[in-house]
């Protein structure tokens, strides 16, 4: 069975081709953009992070359509809640965005939203949603500990401004929730992927293989 990851993450795609469970199926990945800024609830980053996610499962499923039916997609979104207030933090547009990111994260605890949507084609192309959530701590931040998060450039695609498989590791401990929530995904999302693969419930078509 083809896998579709329609996101152009570098964590998401390294984590799920790594799972020795996707090992017998054909992984395929997909770039999608979305102006998620139409999506955003003020106030509400677990909703905001759900919306952008459906919207993203809404494009996706148009763009694949049902004529094949090997193929379960995925896509997912990420978003870091700031410790002050319920401000969104997504993916730094600039070193001196993630520069005060981070600098608002040092220090405090703060929260990690991820929603992933799995899309299935039968008579019509349906989705399911997943959220979860993940509390994690960064310990203070020197100044020579921001200029290495920085200068680096591991800030670059990652909401909040941090790599949590990257040089921020060191600066990071999980509370509670799961640390495949930071990287992107939901952990329910794969657990039900393994059991779409598992059981093969998908008919396979003659189409051309989808572009997103």
């Amino acid at each position: 069975m083809r896998v579709i990851l329609a996101s152009s993450s570098t964590r998401r795609r390294e984590w799920i081709s790594k799972q020795d469970w996707m090992s017998r199926h054909q992984i395929e990945f997909r770039s999608m953009d979305i102006d998620e800024s139409r999506y955003s609830i003020v106030g509400d980053v677990p909703a905001t992070v759900r919306n952008i996610a459906n919207a993203k499962a809404s494009h996706a499923g148009r763009s694949l359509g049902v004529k094949r039916r090997d193929w379960v997609a995925l896509v997912s979104d990420t978003l870091v809640e700031g410790p002050a207030s319920k401000v969104a933090l997504g993916k730094p547009l600039d070193a001196l965005e993630a520069e005060n990111m981070l600098r608002s994260l040092a220090g405090k605890r703060h929260y990690v939203h991820s929603c992933t949507g799995l899309i299935t084609p039968s008579q019509e192309i349906t989705w399911e949603l997943f959220s979860d959530t993940c509390e994690v701590h960064m310990r203070p931040l020197t100044d020579s500990d921001l200029e290495e998060l920085v200068k680096t450039g591991s800030w670059k695609g990652k909401a909040g401004g941090y790599d949590i498989k990257g040089l921020a590791s060191r600066h990071l401990e999980i509370f509670d929730g799961d640390e495949i929530t930071v990287l992107g995904f939901s952990s329910k999302a794969m657990e039900r992927l393994r059991e779409i693969l598992s059981v093969d419930i998908l008919a396979s078509g003659e189409s051309d293989s989808p572009v997103l």
